[in-house]
């Protein structure tokens, strides 16, 4: 799905491209291409495993919490409430094992983290799972998704880096009377870590192999009038990132927190974006106006 690159600010503009894009042969302008790295993330903390929570498997930070000390009471996970990203030297060299047994020696990639939060208390390691060798844990189908990602997150800590070639193609008409339109895209030449978490990958557009000068055929072509839109609102996932950053409440209080404000009605949740009710307006405008330090 190609793009026009000079987006059109007059409806008549746009009618033009459109009609003349559809009378026109369309051929491949230019294939730019350069290959890419992508390094893993860090093991998770509390925050981080409670936004990957909500954004991967749809779950609340109190109910991820709450599975994360069942886990934890059972020996699976190590302490859940930690905003360090560093691992033992005992669980660096089972992880490495785990990845030499099931993806090879050169998968292998030992790193150490430093945590990014300027109030961070690293009395405990990241939250790991207890054993590497383990690939599954938990007795309820919570327990086990919420396990396997934390297991995932680990191992993929410790692998190299995952190698795309991403590449932008540029296309226009024979006659060139229209802006260009163009597309970005990747191949995966060598997974590296994705192999583990592959669910990573995002929504990467795969690109057909292209060259400069090649014909294409045009199956649709349409105008789409767009408007300027505020930012989004806020997930449960993004405002903990969002906590975080400000250096606003501990990894033991981001769920609370998020529990209390929509136990009292300050926030309703609409597909998955957090809204400010009425009581909720009345309660910050009482608090900006008596507490504006």
């Amino acid at each position: 799905l190609l793009e026009c690159e000079t987006q059109p600010n007059k409806k008549e503009e746009a009618e033009r491209i459109v009609k003349e894009g559809k009378k026109g042969s369309w051929e491949v302008i230019s294939v730019e291409s350069t290959e890419v790295s992508r390094s893993p993330k860090a093991p998770f903390t509390t925050s981080t495993l409670q936004q990957a929570a909500s954004s991967r498997l749809g779950y609340a930070p109190s109910r991820t919490m709450g599975i994360a000390q069942k886990l934890y009471e059972k020996g699976l996970i190590t302490y859940m409430r930690t905003d360090s990203t560093t691992l033992s030297a005992q669980a660096v060299s089972e992880i490495t094992s785990v990845i030499e047994k099931n993806y090879g020696k050169e998968m292998v990639h030992v790193r150490q983290y430093k945590t990014k939060s300027k109030n961070a208390q690293e009395a405990h390691e990241a939250v790991r799972p207890t054993h590497a060798t383990a690939q599954s844990g938990g007795t309820t189908d919570d327990e086990k998704r919420l396990y396997r990602l934390i297991w995932e997150r680990t191992v993929a800590s410790q692998m190299r880096d995952a190698k795309l070639k991403r590449s932008k193609v540029t296309a226009n008409i024979m006659t060139k009377s229209i802006p260009d339109f163009s597309v970005t895209g990747s191949v995966l030449l060598s997974p590296g870590w994705l192999a583990v978490d592959q669910d990573s990958r995002g929504d990467d557009v795969i690109l057909p192999d292209l060259k400069q000068g090649d014909e294409l055929n045009l199956t649709t072509l349409q105008s789409i009038e767009k408007q300027t839109e505020p930012p989004h609102r806020y997930t449960e996932a993004g405002l903990i990132k969002e906590l975080e950053k400000r250096g606003i409440g501990r990894p033991s209080t981001y769920a609370s927190i998020l529990s209390t404000i929509e136990a009292r009605g300050y926030v309703d949740k609409i597909n998955k974006a957090l809204h400010p009710t009425d009581t909720g307006e009345v309660v910050i405008s009482f608090l900006e106006e008596h507490f504006s330090q």
